[in-house]
């Protein structure tokens, strides 16, 4: 029993470590969208007058 328990803790210990990596993974990929969307509004607006018009309608 007592073998059992401590392979079931183990079990969720390492479950617990995959949840955590998976999370830090899901931030990451979060970071690199909101800089790759940026990067693609800087570059809108720095290549697209029509883009910036659009962007001062919506900003007032």
């Amino acid at each position: 029993m007592y073998n059992e328990l401590r392979a079931e803790l183990a079990t969720k210990e390492f479950m617990r470590s995959e949840i955590n990596e998976l999370r830090a993974e899901v931030r990451q990929n979060a970071l690199y969208l909101k800089i790759l969307i940026g990067i693609t509004v800087f570059g809108l607006m720095l290549f697209n007058p029509a883009f910036v018009k659009l962007v001062e309608l919506i900003m007032k």
